[in-house]
Parts: structure tokens; C-alpha cells; sequence
């Protein structure tokens, strides 16, 4: 190989090499951009007079607490019902009970002469 053709290809490789350093060096500044920018909202919002810690762990119970007894209020209804109709279902398919009757033996028309 000569040595103007090794020359050559270093040459493109510093190339690819650099520009594949000035993305990766743009691409740094955007994350810590962002992580800034996300400090800083988060600093902001726990300045603010939103709502509290303890205020927000009341508002879960008591959100949890409501809507799990009209749940369950409206589940014991549908199992109530649901029970009436397996007895009703249930009433109806019994046969009525009879007193069972001996089988009848048939005779054979060969012996019935």
C-alpha cells in the first residue's frame, strides 16, 4: 500500500471522528439543559401552595375510603341477587317427588302363550 492511501484514510477517519465528536458535545449541552431546567421546576414547584404531603395522603384515604364501601355495597347487591336467582334456577329444575314405582317386567310374547 502507499503511503498516500494510508494518509488518505486517516484523514476520513479524523473526519468521521470529529464530526461524530461535535453531535455527541451537542447532544451533552441538551442534557444538562434539561436536567437544569428540571431542577429548577422542581425547586419551583415545592415553593409553591399546592397541596402538602399529609394533604395529599388524606385526599388518597379518604378517596379510597368512599369509593371501596359503595363498591362493595353495590357487589354485596349483586350477589344478593344472583343468590335468589341460583334458588329460583334451583326451584325449578327439581323434578317433583314422587314415590318411586317398582319396575314393571315385561314378559317375553314367546312366553305369554
Amino acid at each position: 500500500m502507499s503511503l498516500d492511501g494510508l494518509r488518505a484514510w486517516i484523514g476520513e477517519v479524523e473526519r468521521k471522528l470529529g464530526m461524530r465528536t461535535r453531535v455527541f458535545l451537542v447532544l451533552v449541552a441538551i442534557a444538562i439543559g434539561a436536567a437544569g431546567a428540571a431542577i429548577y421546576l422542581a425547586i419551583e414547584a415545592e415553593g409553591d401552595n399546592g397541596l402538602n404531603a399529609d394533604e395529599v395522603r388524606a385526599l388518597i384515604s379518604e378517596q379510597a375510603g368512599s369509593g371501596s364501601s359503595s363498591q362493595v355495597s353495590a357487589l354485596e347487591s349483586q350477589v344478593l341477587e344472583l343468590r335468589t336467582e341460583v334458588e329460583d334456577l334451583q326451584a325449578k329444575a327439581k323434578p317433583p317427588q314422587t314415590e318411586a314405582k317398582p319396575p314393571q317386567k315385561e314378559i317375553p310374547e314367546s312366553e305369554a302363550k
